[in-house]
């Protein structure tokens, strides 16, 4: 073979190696994007906000295809199987890799449900938001997106929005949004607006912790009543070692209304030197515990721990700028308050001896009409000086400054001393005390702690998953009896004792006692949460063995999660096990007492196993615990119509309390003894 041969041959090998990488690494490439697919789906909603469901995947070696629907979850109210916000998504996958990009992605959103409904009403039934991008193979989605042109016109009221397009890109911790709409236009009932040149910008580096910076801005702003130039709205968060600085700016470049005209106005914002594990600690728990008000005793210590960190760290806040021109004069000015670093982390704060303020203001020309110029001259607070109006003051260690003059601070150190035994009673307050009702001169209810969403959809679990709200007491209780349980089978049994009493306090003593108990150690959150979506699809289907089998496995996985065993509670009632439900639900409310989603099933087992008394006592307890009263009643009367012919034992269940909570119509309970 001739040198020549050889030599073509070697480059065909080589050629060929060439290719066969590069089609392996395209095969790769669509399996890393199923495999980052499946993993969102996977992921559970309280960590991403939103749920997955039904995900359909067809892969190829080059392309690949599929659906899912998208639920935008809100954890704190409404059931799950009703959201608010809906989409059905639909994508196509092309991971040929080529020099553009190795994964390259196009979509389509269409809204689904309620939420396609109503906007099916106002825009017509085409409604979608569709984009094309690109999936990294660190798991970075990059896409354009665009909408159509949205027009409504209904009863004399026409809005127009012009067509839209913009940009979004989602890494592990980063998020980047930027939108642009030309152009919108309301017109109707004699009034108008028009929006011109609006952009929104989002650029956060870290998500979770909400460093990065958000612009909105609106170059015209027309009204039937003046007009407006050059809006902007701005933030920015930075992270400078252990501390967080945020600065929100107002800006507007022109303002005519009223026959005032107002240019190059400027406000600002901040807050500097916030201790950024404590606002960390404190961002986590309000979303683990919506909005903190469903924390248990150890996130309610771990709370003010943060709380009290973040106060003694040191931090200041105020307005650094205002300024702009109004009529024929303008004013700058500034307000700074700061709290100085404590000496001591642990022991009592006192506002009283770390609070500093100090502030300006400067008043040209004929930004203030007169008789506001003599009320502020004739306060003291602002003197008269080469034709404008000048005033600073200075506060620090009970001393006020005004103008260089010593003023009677008494009343401010009165003030930061009240503050100081507010502040300091609410961070070492004890958690019960956060629990019991207050008495009320007229019935009213108190809000105390609230509970996550339930996963269960159309069913008596999340008929009551609603914010917990408190009945108002007749009298408080010196010291409930029966809250010395040492299990939660025997608190139980005292809970459904103080529910045939009537008696609110000892309920709640016995909430508190419960959370006390131990508690079993987290396990592996990621499939059980799997096999929670799994279960509740069953559920769906109407096969509640299924579903019971699922969620039995998720909580094995991880025995700490409270939904999963309020879930398989309910799908062992559905399975008609309800004795075998009445166990687990027991489990579920050690693990948090304080969720009517778990009672509710609860009393349902019980009414099913003969235990006529204590299902309609747990019923009680359930309303107790939901804030959405209105909304439980209705349940309870649909449940005691539906149950009549099929399962009497509830409808009468459902029925009697109906008439016990709304009536005042109380059943003879042999319970009221126990405990």
């Amino acid at each position: 073979m001739s040198n020549g041969n050889k030599k073509i041959l070697a480059a065909a090998g080589g050629i060929g190696v060439v290719l066969a990488g590069w089609l392996g690494a395209s095969v790769y490439a669509g399996s890393v994007a199923e495999r980052e697919i499946r993993a969102f789906a996977a992921q559970p909603s309280s960590e991403t906000g939103v749920r997955v469901r039904n995900l359909q995947h067809k892969g190829g070696l080059f392309s690949a295809s599929g659906s899912f629907g998208l639920e935008v979850v809100n954890q704190c109210a409404g059931d799950e199987g009703d959201p608010g916000v809906a989409f059905e998504v639909e994508y196509g996958i092309a991971n040929l890799i080529l020099p553009t990009a190795p994964l390259r992605v196009s979509w389509n959103a269409r809204p689904t449900g309620e939420l396609a409904a109503a906007l099916a009403e106002i825009f017509g039934p085409s409604l979608k938001l569709q984009g094309d991008g690109g999936l990294s193979f660190g798991g970075d989605f990059r896409s354009a997106m665009s909408l159509p042109e949205l027009v409504v016109d209904q009863g004399g009221q026409k809005l127009s929005i012009a067509p839209s397009s913009g940009s979004v890109t989602v890494g592990k911790t980063a998020l980047a949004v930027s939108w642009g709409i030309d152009k919108l236009l309301s017109r109707g009932h004699g009034e108008a607006l028009e929006l011109g040149k609006i952009a929104l910008d989002m650029d956060l580096k870290n998500r979770h912790l909400g460093t990065g910076s958000t612009s909105l801005s609106i170059e015209r702003i027309a009204t039937s009543h003046g007009s407006a130039e050059g809006f902007r709205h701005a933030t920015l968060v930075t992270e400078e070692g252990e501390r967080l600085n945020a600065q929100v700016t107002e800006s507007l470049r022109m303002a005519a209304f009223g026959g005032e005209t107002m240019r190059d106005v400027s406000l600002e914002i901040a807050i500097r030197d916030l201790d950024k594990r404590s606002v960390e600690t404190l961002n986590h728990l309000a979303g683990e515990t919506c909005g903190m008000q469903n924390m248990t005793d150890a996130e309610d210590q771990a709370f003010r721990k943060a709380l009290r960190t973040l106060l003694t760290q040191g931090f200041s806040f105020g307005m650094p700028k205002l300024a702009g021109s109004v009529g024929k004069g303008s004013l700058e000015g500034k307000l700074m308050l700061e709290a100085r670093k404590a000496p001591s982390a642990s022991g009592p704060i006192s506002l009283t001896n770390l609070f500093r303020a100090s502030g300006e203001l400067l008043v040209k020309g004929e930004a203030l009409d007169e008789s506001k110029r003599q009320s502020a001259l004739a306060a003291g607070f602002i003197q008269e000086k080469d034709g404008s109006l000048k005033g600073s003051f200075e506060y620090a260690e009970g001393v006020l400054r005004t103008n260089g003059r010593i003023f009677d601070g008494s009343a401010v150190q009165v003030g930061l001393a009240e503050a100081d035994r507010g502040l300091n009673a609410f961070l070492d307050r004890p958690r019960l005390a956060r629990n019991l009702p207050r008495a009320e001169p007229e019935p009213a209810p108190v809000l105390v702690d609230e509970e996550p969403e339930a996963a269960v959809p159309d069913t008596p679990a999340t008929a009551a998953a609603q914010p917990t709200v408190a009945p108002v007491a007749q009298a408080p209780a010196a010291e409930p009896a029966g809250a010395a349980c040492a299990s939660a089978r025997q608190c139980l049994t005292q809970t459904l004792g103080a529910a045939a009493r009537e008696d609110v306090n000892t309920v709640f003593a016995l909430a508190a006692r419960i959370e006390e108990l131990g508690k079993p150690a987290p396990g592996n959150r990621p499939v059980s949460r799997k096999l929670n979506t799994e279960g509740l699809e069953a559920l769906k289907a109407e096969d509640p063995a299924r579903a019971a089998e699922l969620l039995r496995k998720g909580l094995a996985e991880n025995p700490r999660d409270v939904e999963i065993a309020g879930n398989l509670g309910y799908a062992l009632v559905k399975a008609g096990k309800p004795q075998e439900a009445t166990e687990v639900l027991t489990t579920a409310l050690q693990l948090d007492p304080r969720r009517s989603s778990t009672w509710t099933p609860l009393a349902e087992a019980l009414a099913l196993s003969g235990r006529k008394d204590e299902s309609q006592a747990a019923l009680w307890v359930a309303y107790q615990w939901s804030a959405n009263r209105e909304k439980s009643l209705a349940f309870y009367t649909d449940r005691a119509e539906k149950e009549r012919a099929s399962r009497p034992a509830l409808a009468d269940m459902y029925a009697t309390v109906l008439g016990w909570v709304s009536e005042g119509r109380k059943p003879r309970l042999a319970l009221a003894a126990a405990g």
